[in-house]
């Protein structure tokens, strides 16, 4: 179990699919993680969603200390060993969202892919209409390394599709920013 000012990182439970398809099924997260079709998700997903958890390089989930509230999940996922790079994903439920618990769980993660999994690089993909992932994003290290443009149908329109990464050099130099955070064991 990780710990952050004011949050726990554990594994995933039984207990946590529940609120783990209330996140997927929220229409304004959903839209932000998929681009697919933003469709209610059932059983099939669930089943999906289980195995991607156990299959994944790093997958937690993430609560606040004080009152052990479920506030989302991040993974690193689809590891290049050879190259060490790993790809990023992480979703919070919209009622946690501007608290600042993206960053902090961020500037955990991220130092972990580094100092432990000795990982030299994050990678993400975020939509160019996600403009408060976007400056988080860069508030934390990552770079813009690419555009596809208008890739990606939601609400009516065209999203480009940004691709971002931290590399360990950076995250040496912007880590500074915050505190370290701690292991708990």
């Amino acid at each position: 179990m990780f710990e952050t000012d004011r949050l726990r990182l554990r594994a995933v439970r039984e207990a946590d699919f529940e609120n783990l398809m209330v996140l997927f099924n929220h229409d304004r997260v959903e839209k932000m993680l998929t681009s697919g079709f933003v469709v209610p998700l059932g059983v099939k997903a669930e089943k999906e969603l289980r195995e991607m958890c156990s299959s994944r390089l790093l997958y937690v989930i993430i609560e606040t200390k004080d009152n052990h509230e479920f506030v989302g999940f991040i993974s690193l996922w689809d590891a290049q060993m050879k190259n060490r790079d790993a790809r990023l994903g992480m979703a919070l439920l919209p009622s946690f969202w501007g608290r600042g618990y993206a960053t902090e769980v961020l500037r955990f993660i991220i130092d972990y892919a580094f100092r432990q999994l000795a990982l030299h690089r994050v990678s993400l993909h975020v939509f160019g209409n996600n403009t408060a992932a976007i400056k988080v994003y860069n508030k934390v290290g990552f770079v813009q390394e690419g555009v596809q443009r208008k890739a990606n149908w939601i609400d009516g329109k065209w999203q480009d599709v940004i691709w971002m990464a931290v590399l360990d050099e950076d995250w040496e130099a912007s880590k500074q920013e915050g505190p370290n955070p701690k292991t708990v064991s």
